[in-house]
């Protein structure tokens, strides 16, 4: 009762709107538990109709109090939002600036909650991502509510091995991610760990690792990557692609590192798609009779996805390709 109070007063402590255009911006707070004024950010996207669900994205932002706060997080990501016609919640991670603390949760929750509530939201439909601290709470938050999302897509996740999540590592199963990471942002215990903890769990995994992008999210084409890693995340059924969720399916492919231009081996699949960095097609191959790939020769050296059809399932593979 005191949860369903807390919503219902919730509806008439929202600051008034803000209008960018026919764009919606809010900006509020209400009490709860501790702080007397939590505080949240929301955008409503030109595009909603309240007669239709709507896709909700959850934006978990970093931490930086000297920049990020649910605010500032929310305009950093407006554009992006409206590009895909989102729904965007992002709740404050309060004075210490961190939105991962047993308060910020907990307020977390309350307000998904509270959005399916106040807007026709689509709960099919409900992502999460975030940035550097945000993205380590994709993570953590994610994995512990692995059911309230629909895909998840960590950007230069801030966490540091595997350690955080291993007791709830499992709930990876069959779920969607799209990793999105700097190659000069500590990859080696940032990223490929991450990477190869959710393929072991058999999580449903893609990803981009920017060539010389640092720890930031101010990097070239920001938005047109996000919205690739969204189209993905919206576009996969993960649950489709395994013949039988519970069997370990994997694949071994090498040389890898490979030169451009040469033969790479594929131990067992039916079918390859090659991507690059930003999520583009770059060739697909659906005879492997013959167990190997010929690369193009003009690729630039770099990391690229590869997708391969093992047993009715997709298996992701990073391959790093050399001058």
């Amino acid at each position: 009762m005191i949860l369903f109070r807390d919503i219902s007063l919730l509806a008439f402590i929202l600051i008034p709107f803000t209008f960018l255009s026919a764009q919606t911006s809010i900006d509020g707070s209400f009490e709860f538990q501790s702080d007397p004024a939590k505080k949240y950010s929301i955008y409503v996207p030109t595009s909603y109709d309240e007669a239709t669900p709507n896709t909700l994205m959850l934006g978990l932002h970093p931490f930086n109090v000297n920049r990020w706060d649910a605010q500032s997080w929310r305009d950093t990501l407006i554009y992006f939002a409206e590009e895909n016609n989102l729904l965007l919640l992002c709740p404050d991670g309060g004075v210490d600036g961190k939105v991962d603390d047993a308060i910020d949760t907990a307020f977390t929750t309350v307000l998904l909650d509270s959005m399916q509530h106040w807007y026709n939201v689509d709960e099919n439909a409900i992502y999460a991502m975030g940035f550097s601290w945000g993205g380590k709470t994709c993570y953590t938050y994610g994995l512990n509510h692995i059911n309230t999302f629909a895909g998840i897509m960590p950007i230069g996740a801030a966490i540091n091995g595997t350690s955080e999540i291993l007791d709830v590592q499992a709930a990876a199963e069959n779920k969607l991610f799209y990793l999105v990471h700097g190659s000069a942002d500590s990859p080696n215990s940032r990223y490929f760990p991450l990477l190869d903890l959710l393929e072991e769990n058999n999580a449903c995994v893609n990803s981009m690792l920017l060539d010389g992008v640092n720890h930031t999210i101010d990097f070239p084409n920001r938005n047109d990557i996000l919205s690739e890693a969204l189209l993905w995340l919206k576009s996969t059924n993960c649950v489709s692609q395994t013949s039988n969720p519970s069997e370990d399916v994997n694949t071994n492919v090498f040389p890898n590192p490979v030169q451009t231009g040469q033969t790479l081996s594929i131990e067992k699949g039916s079918w390859t798609s090659l991507y690059d960095q930003t999520g583009k097609e770059i060739m697909t191959n659906s005879d492997l009779s013959d167990k190997v790939i010929q690369l193009p020769a003009n690729l630039a050296a770099g990391s690229y996805s590869l997708s391969i059809l093992v047993d009715n399932q997709i298996v992701t593979k990073q391959i790093i390709i050399t001058n």
